[in-house]
């Protein structure tokens, strides 16, 4: 497996292909903005997008749904808790109409394993962050959306935000994966989950 990491948008949120080297398939996570860039790789390294998996259904995280949705036709993944802002999509920061991204065609939840681009993956309920917030594994890496940062965790002051329960989701979902375990977050820097349980001061 190798990983791509695209900073999208005006919140320079992390969007990753995770892309199978033998079969050129790929999997999108969180198209956050710049839906047309984003194809614009896609076509470059001449991959297929097998599916589109989304963290959770904030704007930053979804804002080039449809660009890459109609190029690549590819399904669409998230869970429950946030199912609803993929078709009522606003923002606090940018104020405007709500959008309509389309339902998605997959709703997933705690526990899921589901192959895609020949890629085996586990869904690890994460709320918190927002009631849907998901993690995705695959192999030695996690893609971990606004749950956990480098030393840092998601923002709770949104609505739908839950300190005490993002905590425990990280506590009970996050920490327990092996040291060496890639943590690849919505924003900034990729870390492991052996150095956030020794130096992320929210959860000593």
């Amino acid at each position: 497996m190798k990983i791509r990491l695209m900073e999208v948008g005006p919140l320079c949120t992390n969007c990753y292909l995770a892309e199978n080297e033998e079969t050129k398939q790929a999997v999108l996570v969180d198209p956050g903005d710049d839906g047309d860039r984003i194809m614009d790789v896609v076509k470059k390294y001449g991959l297929t997008i097998d599916a589109i998996l989304l963290t959770h259904g904030h704007a930053d995280h979804i804002s080039g749904l449809k660009e890459v949705r109609e190029g690549t036709k590819a399904k669409v993944y998230i869970a429950a808790g946030d199912a609803d802002r993929l078709t009522h999509s606003t923002s606090m920061f940018f104020p405007g109409p709500a959008k309509n991204y389309g339902a998605a065609d997959v709703i997933v939840k705690d526990g899921d394993e589901f192959e895609a681009a020949g890629l085996r993956f586990k869904v690890l309920a994460t709320p918190g962050h927002t009631p849907g917030g998901v993690c995705y594994v695959v192999e030695d890496a996690v893609f971990c959306g606004d749950t956990i940062f480098a030393e840092s965790i998601g923002r709770t002051d949104l609505p739908g935000g839950n300190y005490k329960e993002l905590l425990q989701s990280i506590k009970e979902k996050i920490l327990p994966l092996k040291d060496d375990m890639m943590l690849l977050p919505g924003h900034g820097p990729a870390t492991n989950v052996g150095w956030e349980r020794k130096r992320n001061p929210f959860l000593q």
